[in-house]
C-alpha cells in the first residue's frame, strides 16, 4: 500500500473491513497447513485487489512465495541458531499474513473523517471515537517522523539497519527508538487535543460529507466470509486436517 495504489473498482464500507479483520483474525487459528494459509492469503488478496491494490498485492505473493520456498528448502538442514530464529519470525508473519493485509489495507485506505462518520452511525461510545481518530491520525505521521530522524541519522553516519542493530544496538536504540518514543507520545497528546478541538466528543448529532450506506459488494463480502467461516469450521468437526 504505501500510498501507491491503483484507481479503485469497488469501495467498501468500514464495517465490512473490519468484518473481514475479525474474520480473517479467527480463521488463522483453524488451520495449519501452507495451503490452508495460501488459501486465506489468496482471499484477503482477492478483496483488496478488487479495491484497486495491485502493486501490494504483488509484494505479498512475493514475500509468501519467498518464505515457503526458504522455509522448505532448509527445513531439515542444520543451520546456525539465530537463522533458524529468522525462519521463525517469517513463519509467524507469514501466518498473520491474511490479518495484516486487511489491517494495512484499512488504515491505507479509509481517511480519518470517513472512521469517525461510519463510528458515529455504529454509535460507539465518544471517548472510542476520539481514540480511533488519533490511530487514523497517528500512524501517517509516525511514517513521517521515522523517516525524518533516518534523514538525521544519516547524515552523522548511522543508518537504521540489520547490521547496525546487531553490531551497535545501544546507539541505534538511543539515536533512533528514543527520538520516534518521545515523539509518539507527543503526536499522541496533540491529535488527541486536535479531535477534542474539533468536537468529537460533544453532545450533538453530527453531520458528514460520506454516505455511509452498504452496497452490494459489502453483501456479496460478507456472505461470502460467512460461507468460508462456516465451512473451515464444519470441515474441523469431521476432523478434517487444515
Amino acid at each position: 500500500m504505501n500510498g501507491k495504489k491503483n484507481v479503485p473498482r469497488h469501495t467498501y464500507d468500514l464495517r465490512t473491513k473490519i468484518a473481514l479483520l475479525l474474520g480473517a483474525n479467527i480463521l488463522i487459528f483453524l488451520g495449519n497447513s501452507i495451503l490452508y494459509e495460501s488459501f486465506l492469503t489468496l482471499l484477503c488478496l482477492i478483496v483488496i485487489m478488487s479495491n484497486g491494490y495491485v502493486k501490494s498485492s504483488f509484494k505479498y505473493i512475493l514475500f509468501f512465495t519467498f518464505s515457503v520456498a526458504v522455509e522448505t528448502i532448509i527445513a531439515n538442514l542444520e543451520i546456525h541458531f539465530l537463522v533458524n530464529l529468522i525462519l521463525f519470525v517469517v513463519a509467524i508473519i507469514r501466518k498473520f499474513l491474511p490479518c495484516i493485509i486487511i489491517g494495512k489495507w484499512i488504515l491505507s485506505s479509509t481517511s480519518s473523517s470517513l472512521a469517525v462518520a461510519t463510528l458515529q452511525k455504529m454509535r460507539l461510545p465518544k471517548d472510542t471515537l476520539i481514540m480511533i481518530s488519533v490511530i487514523f491520525r497517528c500512524f501517517p505521521t509516525i511514517r513521517d517522523e521515522w523517516s525524518h530522524i533516518n534523514m538525521a541519522m544519516r547524515t552523522r553516519g548511522i543508518s537504521f539497519s540489520f547490521y547496525n542493530l546487531l553490531h551497535r544496538p545501544v546507539t541505534t536504540i538511543e539515536y533512533f527508538f528514543v527520538p520516534l518514543f518521545v515523539s509518539v507520545i507527543e503526536i499522541g497528546d496533540e491529535l488527541s487535543q486536535s479531535a477534542i478541538v474539533r468536537g468529537l466528543d460533544a453532545p450533538v448529532i453530527k453531520t458528514s460529507r460520506h454516505i455511509i450506506k452498504m452496497k452490494i459488494g459489502d453483501y456479496m463480502i460478507l456472505t461470502s466470509l460467512l460461507a468460508v467461516i462456516c465451512m473451515v469450521i464444519f470441515m474441523r468437526l469431521w476432523e478434517y486436517h487444515l
